[in-house]
């Protein structure tokens, strides 16, 4: 059994830099509670200490808009995020890290009943400022698409993110002790990410003819199925793994098989809008979205428009 929870708009917590507070959740009938501390380290860096304590896991549904970097580690539990954007889950365990550059996400987490780890968001003025020759923010900084994982693997900073959260120090010392640790955590993060950047280059990956014969099927199956599978079920489909598929679809197709998806996804949900005589409910169920604000969320965000709005071009809509 999990206990549920929807949270407004987390965007104004998360990414304003004029204000250090906590988020504290106290969760009914003694399940616990959820903490998040909240520190501003630079006005482009902020730095998020949660720690969950509950008799069950909980499910959190929160929507999110924030522009930039996000680095999270996790320190001890297990944690599932799901983009409802795009349809696409990652569990983190302890001493993994997660580094994903957001958009915007609709996201639904699922937190273990034991669970602590550190977060830092990093604004793109520090990225451009710092990072431009290991991240072309043009290929990240899409209105379309919500969020990209760059990074998601065993953590080299587990030391540096323990020792950040059980500082031993407050005032002024604290303040610079947790600076020097966030500041050693986004270098250690950085070279590693530069180094794996940097070994995967396009003349170390070889594409084969049955490579290229799996990913035009691929393709195929995204374009023409109907289907829209996730990555893993595709890779399995193509008897590809998922890393030649991501790579061989930017190389031959210049997307990835995730917005590729996406994209289908959108242009025959609003067909069906358009055309059809089910719900909108029912299209998002049809198009693999298990919530249906989330697929009204995802529709918005592509078109610019609500499903609602684009179903009164039919002669009868409900």
């Amino acid at each position: 059994m999990s206990y549920n929870l929807t949270q407004e708009d987390m965007s104004e917590f998360m990414h304003s830099a004029s204000a250090e507070r906590d988020y504290i959740i106290n969760l009914p009938h003694d399940i616990g509670s959820i903490v998040s501390e909240k520190k501003i380290v630079t006005e482009d860096i902020l730095f998020f200490k949660s720690n969950v304590q509950t008799q069950k896991n909980v499910v959190m549904q929160s929507h999110q808009k924030m522009n930039g970097l996000y680095i999270g580690i996790l320190l001890d539990g297990e944690v599932t995020y799901k983009d409802n954007l795009l349809d696409h889950s990652i569990t983190l365990h302890k001493n993994e890290v997660k580094i994903s550059y957001i958009n915007e996400f609709d996201m639904t987490t699922t937190l273990g009943k034991t669970s602590c780890g550190i977060g830092l968001f990093i604004k793109n003025d520090f990225l451009e400022k710092n990072f431009k020759e290991i991240l072309d923010l043009s290929n990240y900084d899409n209105k379309h698409f919500s969020s990209t994982t760059l990074k998601y693997s065993a953590s080299n900073s587990v030391i540096l993110a323990k020792e950040l959260f059980q500082s031993p120090f407050k005032g002024g010392l604290h303040n610079l002790y947790i600076q020097s640790k966030i500041l050693d955590i986004i270098y250690s993060e950085f070279k590693e990410l530069s180094c794996y950047l940097k070994d995967t280059p396009s003349n170390h990956i070889k594409l084969t003819q049955e490579d290229i014969a799996a990913l035009h099927k691929a393709k195929e199956i995204i374009l023409n199925s109907k289907e829209f599978p996730d990555i893993l079920t595709l890779s399995k489909k193509v008897a590809l793994n998922e890393f030649k598929l991501k790579y061989g679809f930017k190389k031959l197709f210049h997307t990835t098989p995730g917005n590729m998806i996406l994209h289908q996804k959108m242009l025959y949900a609003k067909k069906l809008l358009q055309n059809s005589e089910l719900s909108i409910n029912e299209i998002s169920n049809f198009v693999g979205y298990k919530h249906q604000q989330s697929f009204t969320t995802a529709f918005v965000r592509y078109f610019k428009v609500r499903p609602k709005d684009v179903m009164k071009e039919r002669r009868y809509y409900y």
